[in-house]
């Protein structure tokens, strides 16, 4: 039974587990002459090629700093959404191509696009960057947005769009002010004992019942975009009408016997399985966020299109991880190294106290200190899966890279196909049931289809 024997785990261990305003700017939403002629106006203070690449190199800096930031996966999520939805709505009052999410404004004098773009970005995460643990993430966003400004010189234009950029950006912060974001990353949590139900992987007490759990508000954080938290909550574990009738199905015992079979530190996965094990380890805002990179340069979108794409996935990584943590913390079930340990507290199914993930030799720790169901690597997966396929559509075969997997790139013939392996590996890793995935896979689905149905829609004429 895992037990630390005190309470001494402090908030910060819990973070790194998990972690594996407008001038002369009008406000007019409709087409204005500037937006006609938006081609010089983009040009003015224009330091990249294309304003796709300034649009890129601000998805960058966002993701730099949510690798920063060490917070939990779907605290970095809602920074990844705050920081591509203002370079989307930038981009959209200069030119509007898709509904704005927070900032409604347009511009009525030539602008600084990149001008606007850094500030905003900058703004956004300098906020969210002030309530950081650790100061690294925000000195980096500072000293991005101060490079970047230094060589865009100076002008009418760059001022108009420094404007522009902390307009959106306010728009943004009044937007999320009060979301529910803000609360303790760990909370003290006692487990009943039954069997399915959760007990912390981060035991305090010797019986293992007691102890805490990560980020416990975070289903109650007021969405994106989903109209409520629990809006695609999925059905009971196994269709059970409780869970200890749900741990007692041949489905859960079929799910049980592979993942003690391939989920663990010694088992019986290939190579491959293994690696598939830690390549998705990564975090699901980083790791999609590079495939949708990947495929978005494949196919030459446009700073439009591209901070659309960028935004809509950032929005439904965001709002699955609330939907996911509602669900968890709602069902309240154990964790695969927590059932294998007890042997299901059912002489029929004998466990083995040893037994622990396989994400340990990696060094890339134990399991995740929340409730195993579902799985929110497999919603997040398959949300931002549906934004990307909206955005491109057709195939899309990509190869990519993981932070946690260097120098082992993977190539894959679809989307659909990186959301199956991304599902698999939670099973292979240790960290899941079968049906967790899948179920996720299926509550992520639902999550990016409501998005990209109800946010950034096309304006007509377009």
């Amino acid at each position: 039974m895992q037990t630390t024997g005190s309470l001494r785990i402090g908030s910060a261990a819990v973070i790194l587990m998990l972690s594996a305003c407008t001038g002369d700017l009008a406000t007019d939403p409709g087409t204005s002459a500037a937006q006609r002629d938006f081609a010089p106006m983009a040009a003015m203070g224009a330091q990249r090629k294309t304003l796709a690449e300034a649009v890129g190199t601000w998805n960058d800096n966002v993701t730099t700093f949510g690798a920063l930031a060490q917070v939990p996966p779907p605290v970095e999520a809602r920074m990844y959404a705050m920081g591509n939805v203002v370079i989307h709505d930038v981009m959209n009052a200069v030119d509007r191509r898709y509904e704005p999410f927070a900032y409604s404004g347009s511009v009525s004098q030539p602008v600084s696009v990149e001008a606007a773009l850094a500030t905003a970005t900058h703004d956004v995460l300098a906020v969210v960057g002030a309530t950081l643990p650790t100061p690294d993430a925000l000195q980096f966003i500072d000293q991005a947005n101060a490079d970047y400004m230094g060589e865009l010189g100076a002008g009418d234009a760059i001022d108009r769009g420094v404007q522009l950029g902390h307009a959106v950006a306010a728009s943004m912060l009044a937007n999320r002010a009060g979301d529910g974001a803000a609360g303790p990353p760990v909370g003290f949590f006692v487990s009943s004992g039954g069997p399915g139900a959760y007990r912390p992987t981060l035991a305090a007490s010797p019986d293992g019942l007691s102890g805490l759990r990560a980020i416990p508000h975070w289903g109650n954080v007021r969405p994106f975009v989903l109209t409520s938290t629990d809006q695609f909550r999925p059905g009971p574990m196994y269709g059970a009408a409780t869970v200890a009738e749900a741990v007692t199905t041949p489905a859960y015992l079929a799910d049980y016997a592979e993942v003690k079979r391939l989920g663990g530190m010694i088992s019986e996965r290939t190579q491959d399985q293994s690696d598939i094990a830690i390549f998705w380890i990564e975090s699901s805002a980083q790791g999609w966020n590079r495939i949708a990179r990947a495929i978005a340069g494949q196919r030459h979108l446009d700073a439009w299109n591209l901070a659309r794409m960028m935004a809509q996935m950032s929005l439904a990584i965001a709002d699955g991880y609330i939907s996911v943590f509602e669900s968890k913390y709602y069902f309240n079930t154990w964790r695969p190294v927590t059932a294998i340990r007890l042997g299901n507290l059912n002489p029929a199914t004998p466990g083995d106290e040893t037994w622990d993930v396989a994400s340990l030799p990696a060094g890339l720790g134990p399991t995740p200190p929340i409730p195993e169901y579902s799985s929110a690597h497999a919603v997040a997966a398959s949300a931002a899966a549906q934004a990307i396929l909206a955005n491109v559509g057709g195939p899309a075969p990509f190869t990519v890279e993981s932070s946690t997997l260097p120098g082992k790139p993977r190539s894959f013939r679809s989307v659909d196909a990186a959301v199956k392996e991304n599902a698999d590996s939670r099973v292979y890793v240790g960290f899941h049931f079968r049906q967790a995935t899948v179920i996720g896979n299926e509550q992520g689905k639902k999550v990016g289809q409501y998005i990209i149905t109800h946010s950034l829609a096309r304006v007509m004429g377009k």
